[in-house]
C-alpha cells in the first residue's frame, strides 16, 4: 500500500526507522534512468529565498505558519546488500541534492546520496568543496555551480548577521517539510518493477507538471483504507476509485466546470478539496496538509478518512443538484458569474433543507436587483453593475422560457470569455467618433461593410421621439455617393468623413447614447470589430458571428434582430420606440422574477 505523509527535512536525514549503519543516516539512490543533477542558480536561489522568506515570517509578531512545505519526494523502498532499507528516488532528485548541498555548506549532518552507475558523481558530491570545483562532467559542473551559488548566498547573509546560518539550519531541519510519498509497486518481477518505476517517473516529469494536492489527497485517503481481509480491502479500493472517477468525470464537463468556477486544475476534484479545507488555493500544499492533519489528529485514522471522503461525496451531490435544478442553475450561475457571492458561502448556506436553501439563493439575486436603478445605469457610471444587470437580463430571459435542455444559459461560454477575451458594453447604435477615420484600409472596409448592409435601403422613415412627427431620410443618394467614392483610386479623407457622419446621423435616433437603452453585452474582440459601424452593419455581423459559432448572448442577438420591437417594423436603425420596448422588456423580465417571491 502506498504511504504518504509530511515530514521535516531533519527526518530525511535521521528518523526512528533509520537502519543502524556505521553512520546512521538514510540512504537515497538516484536510478540510472534519470538524468543527473541539473539545477541552475535560478532554481537554487528560488529554494533558498523561499526558505528565507519563511524564516522571516516566523519573526513577525503573530505569525501563524507552522511549516513550509516543499514539493513531494516520491520514493520506492529497496534493500541494500546488508538487507537494510534504502530509498530509490522516483521524483525529487534535484531538490534532494540541493538540500544536501545546503546542509553541507551549513556543516550539518547529511543523508547519503548514491548515483546508480555514476559512482564518480556520488564521490564528487560527498567531497565537494570550493577546492574541488570541477567541470569535467555535467554532474560535476552543475553541482559545483550550485554549491558556489549557495556559499555566496550564505556569505552575504552572514556579513549582516553572524547567527543567520544557525537560524536558517534550525528552521530548515525542523519546520521546512517535504511530502513523503512512498510508492508500493504493483508488479513483483524485477524487470516489470523497473518498467513501472520508469513509467511513474515519466508521468511525473513529462511537461514538468508537479503533483497536485488532489493526487496527494487521493493517495492519503487510499492509504487509510483498512478491511478485515485483503480481498475486502481491494474491493473497497476499487469502490473508492470508481467513486473518484465518477466525481472527476462529471466535473470535467466544460458546462459543469465553468458554471462552478474559472479555476484551472488538472484534477477538478481539487475544487471540492479546497472548499472542505477552506483554502482559497492550494499554495504550498495547504489543502493536502489540512487533510493530513485532520486524519493524523483523529482518534481513528481510518474512520476519519472515510468521514472526509463522505463529505467530498456530499459536496459533489450538492453541485450536481445545483446544476440539474434549472432554477437553481440560473440563480447560482448568475451569482457566481457576477462575483456577487463566492461558492464557499453558497456551499455553507446549502447545509439546510432544499426549500430554505432555494429561498436564500433567490434572496441573493433579489438583493442584487434591489441595488439596480434602471434609469440611472450608464456607460459613464458603474460599468460592472451595468454588465451584471445585462447578464441577469440574459439569464432570467432564458430561465423564463419554457423548460427544455436547450433553454439553459451557457455559463461555461460566458465565463470562458470573461476569463479570456473579457466582456464589454456594446453601443447598439454607434457612438459618433470624435476622431475622423484616416487609414485607407479602415476607410475601404467601412465603405464595403456599409454598402453591403444598406444595398436595398432607399429611404428610412423616422419618428421623432419628442413630438412624434414622421420624416423620411434619403438613404439612396448617400449610398450612391458612397458607391462612387468606393471606386475612386484615392479617397479624400475629409470628403469621406463628412459623408460618413451624414450616414451615421441618418441611422441615429434621439437618445442619450450611454444609457441602458443603447447597451448590450458583447465580447471585447467582437465589440472592437463593430466599432464605428451603423446598425444594419452591426446586425449583419452579429448574424455572421453566430454562424461562425461565436457565443452571442441571447438578448444581444434579440436586440439586433429586433425581437423586442413590436410597433416599429423599421429594421434599419435603433429607433426611439425600439429603445423604449427594449427597456420595457428588461423591466418585464425583472418584474416577473420579483413575482416569484410572492408565489414562493
Amino acid at each position: 500500500m502506498n504511504t504518504i505523509k509530511t515530514i521535516p527535512i531533519g527526518q530525511l536525514i535521521l528518523n526512528k526507522e533509520t537502519p543502524n549503519r556505521e553512520e546512521r543516516v538514510e540512504h537515497y539512490i538516484i536510478p540510472s534512468y534519470q538524468r543527473g543533477y541539473r539545477w541552475t542558480d535560478l532554481h537554487v536561489l528560488a529554494l533558498l529565498e523561499d526558505i528565507d522568506n519563511f524564516l522571516k515570517s516566523q519573526s513577525v509578531m503573530g505569525a501563524t505558519k507552522e511549516s513550509y512545505c516543499l514539493q513531494p519526494v516520491v520514493v520506492v523502498a529497496q534493500t541494500d546488500e546488508s538487507g537494510d532499507v534504502v530509498w530509490e528516488i522516483v521524483d525529487g532528485q534535484q531538490r534532494l541534492t540541493t538540500l544536501y548541498l545546503i546542509l553541507k555548506r551549513l556543516g550539518k549532518r547529511r543523508y547519503k546520496i548514491i548515483f546508480d552507475k555514476r559512482y564518480k558523481s556520488s564521490h564528487f558530491l560527498e567531497n565537494l568543496s570550493p577546492a574541488t570545483y570541477n567541470d569535467d562532467t555535467p554532474d560535476f559542473h552543475f553541482m559545483s555551480e550550485a554549491y558556489r551559488c549557495i556559499d555566496q548566498w550564505f556569505c552575504e547573509k552572514e556579513n549582516e548577521d553572524i547567527a543567520y546560518a544557525d537560524e536558517f539550519a534550525t528552521t530548515m531541519l525542523k519546520q521546512v517539510q517535504v511530502i513523503w510519498y512512498n510508492v508500493n509497486l504493483i508488479t513483483k518481477d524485477q524487470n516489470d518493477q523497473e518498467s513501472e518505476k520508469i513509467d511513474i517517473f515519466n508521468r511525473l516529469n513529462i511537461g514538468k507538471i508537479p503533483l497536485e494536492d488532489a493526487e496527494l489527497v487521493r493517495a492519503l485517503l487510499m492509504s487509510k483504507i483498512e478491511e478485515k481481509t485483503e480481498h475486502e480491502k481491494l474491493m473497497r479500493q476499487a469502490e473508492f476509485s470508481n467513486e473518484w472517477y465518477e466525481i472527476e468525470h462529471w466535473l470535467q464537463q466544460h458546462g459543469v466546470w465553468r458554471f462552478l468556477t474559472n479555476k484551472s486544475y488538472a484534477n477538478h476534484i481539487q475544487l471540492i478539496f479546497e472548499l472542505l479545507a477552506k483554502n482559497k488555493n492550494s499554495e504550498n500544499y495547504n489543502t493536502y496538509k489540512w487533510f493530513e492533519k485532520e486524519i493524523r489528529n483523529s482518534v481513528n485514522e481510518t474512520e476519519q478518512a472515510e468521514y472526509l471522503w463522505k463529505r467530498v461525496k456530499q459536496t459533489f451531490s450538492k453541485f450536481r443538484y445545483w446544476y440539474n435544478d434549472r432554477t437553481l442553475y440560473h440563480y447560482i450561475g448568475f451569482l457566481l458569474s457576477a462575483n456577487f457571492i463566492k461558492i464557499d458561502e453558497i456551499l455553507e448556506k446549502s447545509e439546510t433543507d432544499k426549500q430554505s436553501f432555494g429561498k436564500w439563493v433567490y434572496s441573493k439575486v433579489d438583493e442584487f436587483l434591489n441595488d439596480v436603478d434602471i434609469e440611472q445605469l450608464s456607460y459613464e457610471g458603474d460599468q460592472t453593475l451595468l454588465k451584471n444587470t445585462l447578464l441577469l437580463f440574459n439569464v432570467l430571459s432564458v430561465l423564463q422560457l419554457k423548460a427544455n435542455p436547450q433553454n439553459r444559459f451557457p455559463f461555461n461560454l460566458y465565463n470562458e470569455i470573461k476569463k479570456g477575451e473579457k466582456w464589454s458594453l456594446e453601443h447598439i447604435h454607434a457612438q459618433k467618433s470624435q476622431d475622423p477615420l484616416q487609414r485607407k484600409d479602415v476607410i475601404k472596409n467601412w465603405i464595403k461593410d456599409t454598402l453591403d448592409s444598406i444595398d436595398k435601403i432607399d429611404f428610412i422613415e423616422k419618428t421623432d421621439g419628442i413630438d412624434g412627427e414622421k420624416c423620411q431620410v434619403d438613404v439612396k443618394s448617400m449610398r450612391e455617393k458612397l458607391l462612387a467614392m468606393s471606386q475612386q483610386e484615392d479617397i479624400d479623407n475629409e470628403e469621406f468623413n463628412l459623408l460618413r457622419s451624414q450616414i451615421v446621423d441618418a441611422f441615429d435616433s434621439p437618445s442619450t447614447k450611454h444609457q441602458l437603452d443603447n447597451m448590450a453585452l458583447l465580447s471585447c474582440p467582437d465589440n472592437a470589430s463593430l466599432n464605428n459601424a451603423i446598425f444594419p452593419v452591426k446586425r449583419d455581423r452579429i448574424i455572421e458571428m453566430e454562424r461562425q459559432g461565436k457565443f452571442i448572448p441571447p438578448c444581444t442577438r434579440n436586440v439586433f434582430l429586433k425581437i423586442y420591437s413590436k410597433a416599429d417594423n423599421q429594421p434599419y436603425f435603433w429607433s426611439h420606440s425600439d429603445k423604449q420596448e427594449y427597456i420595457n422588456e428588461i423591466i418585464t423580465v425583472f418584474d416577473k422574477f420579483k413575482k416569484e417571491k410572492n408565489n414562493g
